[in-house]
């Protein structure tokens, strides 16, 4: 599938991009080593998501140990984060938040993206309609 992504100050707008399928947390976290915690996603998420994702804790201002979107990565249908056992419960609040804050906005993008190719596309109709009455006009010429 290929996007063109276009990003500004506010949004990031995704043309030609098809939604399948809500990007949700699946599974409880589970841990190897006690301090890397995993957990499986419905789907893996797109680049313009993981963007929106980045930006999903921004305006809060929280300690550095705290949980913070940054620090959590990707890994094609799973996101992983650090955390000691005592704060996992919180990691799993925020990183709940911060999906549904993200699905929120990656789909408002796409609605504006499907718009703006809506209107893009009915201009391009109409100017090659103009083009076509004035060659009309003037073939006899």
């Amino acid at each position: 599938m290929t996007e063109d992504i276009e990003q500004t100050e506010t949004t990031v707008a995704v043309v030609g991009l098809t939604r399948s399928d809500v990007v949700k947390r699946t599974t409880a976290p589970q841990t190897t080593n006690g301090s890397l915690w995993e957990v499986q996603l419905s789907t893996a998420p797109t680049p313009a998501w993981l963007e929106f994702f980045k930006r999903s804790g921004e305006g809060s201002a929280s300690p550095a140990a705290s949980p913070q979107p940054q620090r959590v990565v990707f890994d094609r249908a799973s996101a992983v984060f650090k955390s000691d056992e005592d704060h996992v419960e919180q990691w799993i609040a925020s990183l709940d938040k911060w999906i549904a804050w993200t699905e929120a906005r990656y789909t408002m993008s796409l609605d504006e993206a499907s718009r703006a190719r809506s209107t893009r596309l009915d201009a391009e109709a109409k100017e090659r309609e103009r083009i076509q009455r004035l060659n009309d006009r003037f073939k006899n010429l």
